[in-house]
Parts: structure tokens; sequence; C-alpha cells
């Protein structure tokens, strides 16, 4: 294989470090499948972020990610930012950078900068604050980042680059910007609009830009090492490219790259990230070979000099398969690719069973092309964890719902503006994705298709008759709760959203009497998901963390993780709709036949 490779072993953002033994583990593979550059900057969420910060969900973005001052704290920001927090992420980066080297490796880091700072800093040094970098739709205080035409905030930079390049060795360093707690001056990307102080608006985005980079890489060059320096407003894919950032190349460096063009113009590194795999987070190691490798194929061809693969979690290293498979031989065509992908399921299942296998790989691609065409940001992170569908009861009247009721679920919802928006069902991140008639139609429509795939999924697994894929059909028969799951919550909102607020039923004396439709369908989707609930407990229970990326210290769930208590939520989810099915009395007229 030609093109070197960059390689990032994806975990879920947990509390706790990952074992150096398993970084290791990873570190050998990644040499075995040829990577020049492996990523070291995974660190734990801190809760403390987010606690600082009390009702607003927004920081749980910035938790998700690594930021320079997270791992070595300047000395003039020592009183705001937490020290010793700093002091154990940046020992872990260094002990996995000195993994990397037994194997001929190097470092690869990304950072969110410039990250948002806290409030008390700019009060202090008001010259500092930068843009507005938080998204006002899912926040609810605001964010502001350094602004990196400061001298002084650029010093704090320089500072702490150079204390990590002394001890650590980075090849690549990846900085995205202009999402989740990130933000430069005055540049197109940002959520609030292009905004920033008075004293840099004049200041050219391209001079902004160099200067920042000069500043990660003067100090790596000061410690004698060569690196990379890569600025994307991108996002990998996920966010509207930033305009302004396109034009920059022009002005460039030799190892300077922004918003994925170097100094020539081209794209010097393509990305295979994200994909399908996005729409069943954070349930584990649903294999997507077939994604995998169409994203892979079109990376390799493309004309670059490096390729950037994200590999997930999964229990047979189909993604490691893929990799070496193809580098062994490029297919040439979709009849190879398949070809490619049999050779695969072979090593996996054995010669008898690798046509049951890939067939199996088929059908969950398909199901998941099928949710990927709803548009939600993606399938299962967004409404049925930050939005809590998985464990939040579907109810005719939710402002009757107590605080007891509430509790263990109405601080992860993710709603970012009034009370009457958490109770919407299909309000995701502050934003309507499904709504109305014809696009609940729409959507339900596609979610069955998927359940039809996920199915015949099931049907290959099971016609192999292995122990060995118990653990996937698990999977898939979970996944295939969710997708009811989302399918009851848009059902069910779509019927409450043609409820007028002060509707009341038209009761009469006389009888028999059909009721109205809309109480008889909300009675027959609750019911629906309740025994949802209860065969996804079922599943669930005594599996919880092989299934899902849980925290087992209810301290520390948030937006993006739940807890080892989701089988007893679930539980209680189905008490709660049991005990409120009736609050639909007062509003629609009861079928007295």
């Amino acid at each position: 294989m030609e093109k070197g490779l960059l390689i990032q072993f994806f975990h879920e953002r947990t509390y706790s470090p990952q074992p150096l033994e398993e970084f290791e583990r990873e570190a050998e593979r990644a040499a075995k499948l040829g990577a020049r550059y492996v990523y070291i900057g995974e660190i734990p969420k801190d809760h403390q972020d987010w606690d600082e910060h009390p009702g607003d969900p927004y920081p749980n973005w910035g938790m998700l990610l690594t930021s320079l001052f997270k791992i070595v704290v300047p000395d003039r920001l020592k009183d705001v930012l937490n020290t010793e927090r700093a002091k154990k992420n940046f020992e872990l980066l260094r002990q996995r950078a000195d993994i990397l080297k037994k194997y001929h490796l190097r470092a690869a880091l990304t950072l969110s900068e410039p990250f948002y700072l806290p409030e008390r800093v700019y009060r202090e040094h008001p010259a500092w604050r930068g843009p507005r970098c938080d998204h006002p739709r899912r926040s609810k205080e605001m964010y502001f980042s350094p602004c990196i035409d400061e001298p002084e905030v650029l010093a704090l930079y320089a500072e702490a680059m150079d204390r990590l390049c002394r001890e650590i060795d980075i090849g690549y360093l990846q900085l995205i910007t202009n999402d989740s707690g990130a933000g430069v001056c005055w540049s197109s990307g940002l959520y609030n609009g292009p905004n920033g102080p008075q004293a840099c608006r004049h200041i050219p985005l391209e001079k902004r830009l160099l200067t920042f980079m000069r500043v990660f890489q003067e100090a790596a060059r000061k410690n004698g090492r060569e690196m990379i320096t890569d600025i994307t407003s991108h996002i990998i894919g996920f966010k509207t490219a930033d305009l302004a950032m396109d034009g920059v190349w022009k002005q460039l460096e030799p190892g300077q790259i922004v918003n994925r063009r170097d100094c020539h113009g081209e794209v010097p590194i393509e990305h295979v990230s994200f994909g399908l795999y996005e729409h069943f987070r954070p349930l584990r190691r649903i294999p997507v070979p077939l994604d995998f490798l169409n994203l892979l194929d079109s990376a390799m061809r493309a004309p670059c000099y490096a390729v950037d693969i994200q590999i997930r979690e999964c229990e047979f290293d189909e993604y490691d398969r893929v990799i070496a498979a193809y580098a062994e031989r490029q297919p040439k065509n979709s009849a190879e690719k398949m070809m490619l992908l049999l050779k695969v399921a072979g090593e996996i299942a054995g010669e008898k069973h690798a046509e049951q296998l890939l067939e199996a790989w088929v059908e969950i691609d398909r199901a998941l092309q099928e949710l990927r065409e709803i548009w939600l940001d993606n399938f299962v992170m967004m409404p049925l964890v930050s939005q809590r569908l998985i464990n939040r009861p579907l109810v005719p009247r939710p402002e009757r719902l107590t605080e007891e009721e509430t509790a263990y679920y109405r601080p992860f919802l993710f709603q970012a503006t009034n009370e009457k928006q958490a109770q919407d069902l299909m309000n995701i991140q502050g934003m309507d994705f499904i709504r109305g008639f014809s696009g609940t139609r729409m959507a339900v429509l596609s979610m069955r298709e998927a359940e039809k795939h996920l199915e015949n999924a099931l049907t290959y697994i099971d016609s192999m008759d292995d122990i060995k894929f118990d653990e996937l059909a698990r999977r898939v028969k979970v996944m295939l709760c969710l997708v009811e799951t989302m399918i009851h919550a848009c059902r069910y909102q779509e019927i409450l959203d043609r409820t007028r607020e002060d509707e009341q039923p038209a009761y009469q004396t006389r009888w028999p009497v059909e009721g109205d439709e809309r109480m008889i369908q909300l009675g027959e989707i609750a019911r629906a998901e309740i025994d949802n609930c209860y065969r996804l407990y079922d599943l669930i229970s005594g599996y919880e963390q092989e299934l899902f990326a849980l925290t087992d210290d209810p301290k520390n769930e948030d937006i993006f993780m739940m807890t080892t208590y989701l089988p007893k939520q679930l539980l209680r989810k189905a008490e709660i709709m049991i005990n409120h099915m009736r609050d639909a009395d007062d509003i629609y007229e009861t079928n007295n036949k």
C-alpha cells in the first residue's frame, strides 16, 4: 500500500483512560497494517466541565474533545484550569507516544482549538475574549474562544505547545475549529456568524490562521521535531464548509493544511471516518465492512499521499482484515470488492459459512442506508440517547409527569431553550428533523424497511448455527428494538402535534360511540412501546456494557453517556406509561362500544 496511513482506534469517550496494554495492542495492530501515524489524544472526560455550567447542555460537546490546555496548563491559567487533570492527561499521552516508538510509529494528535476559556479569564483579561463559539440553539450560556490575534493568547499556546513537544514527538497535528466549543475570530464557519473583537476585525483570516499554525510548528521545531499542521472547519463531513477558510491555501507554507488543502491547492490527506456506523452509536460492535470498504477504496483512489482511517470497535477485527486484504490486492470494481469481503468473511466464519456472514453484512449495510436517509445527525446517538427516547416515557400529557417521574432522564435531554421543547419527543437538539403526517410517514416507512433488512441479517446469522455469532445476533435484536422505539416516538408525537392544548372530549350520554381515533392510536402505540421496553430489558440485562458504552457511576451520567441502570430505567419507563395512559381521557372521547 503506497499511501501512508494515519490510524485512529475510536472509542466512546468515557471517564476512565484506556489501559496502556490495550493501547499497545492497537499500536501493534496499526504497525501490522502499515501505519505511519497513530492518534494518541483520546483523553477521559471530566464531569466538572459540565458541573460548572448547571442546566446548560452545551459543555457535553466539549467534554468529548481534547484541547491543548486540557493537556498542558500555561502558568497564567493555573488558577482557573484543572492542572491535576492536565498532568494526568500529559502523562497518558507521553506513555502512549513511548509505546509507539517501539513499533516505529509517530504520534498524531487532534485538538479542538482555540477552545473556550472560563468567563472569569475574560473578566480579568478583556483583550483575550475572542469570538462567541457556542451553538445558540444548543446552549443556554455564551462561550467565547480566546482571540488568537492577541499576543498574550498566542504566548499561552506557545508555552503549552513547547512543553508538550519537549517530551512527545507529534508528527501530525489536526486542529478542528468552529465547532463544539472552539472558534476562530471573524470566521464565516462560526455558528453565531462571523464575530469577534473589533480590535482584530481588520486582520485578514489567512494571516490569523497562519500566525496561529506557526505557533504550533515553531514549538515543534524548537524541540527538534517536524510536524504537519492541519486546521479544518469541515468537521470531516458533518459541518458546512467555511468559505472564508477555503481560500486560505494560497498563502500556506509547506507542511500546512487548511480545510483539507495544502500550499499547492491539493488535498494531501483523505479521511475514512464516520460513515454508516455513526447510525448505531453507541451500540457497540455492529460491523459495517461494506461501507468501510467503499470509504477506504474512495480514499485510496484519490490523488493524495496519506489516508486517515478511523477504526471503530469490532468483534472479529473486520476493519483490520479489510485493510489488509485491500493492501494485498486493490479491487478494480464492485464484483472484486464483494470477493474481497467474501474472503474476509471466510477468515472469520470459515469457508462453510462465509456466504451467510457476507449476506448478513449486506443486510446490515442496507438497513443503515435506510436509516441514514432519514437525515438525523446520527440515528441512535442523537434522538435515542441525547433525547433519551430509549428510556423516556411516551405519555399523552408530559406536563403532568412529576419531578420524581422525570428525574432519571430530564437532566440529560439536549433541548436548550424551554420545557415545552423538552416535552416534545421530536425536538432533537433544538431542531425539527421529523414533523407532520408526511414527514412521519416517510420516516416510518424508511425505518420499517430498515427493520426488514435487520431481520434478514438475523436469519443469516442464525443459519450459521455458531455460538461465536450469538452476540452479533443480540446486537442486531437490540437495534431492532431501538428502531421500534423511534417509530413509536415519531408516531406518538405526530398525534400530539394535531391535538389542541385546550381540546376537550365531546362526552355523549348515548352508546355505543366510536372513540376518538387519536386516542385509540395513542393507546396502541403506547402498548407496543411498553412491550418493546420489556423485550429490550430482557436483551440488555446482564450484557449492558457489552452492548453499550455505559458508565457504572451514576454521577458520571451525561447527555451522551447513559448508566448501567438502563435496564431498570426501561422498566420504570414502562410503569410510568401504564400509570399515565388514561391521562388521554380528558382530551379525547373514549371508545365505549
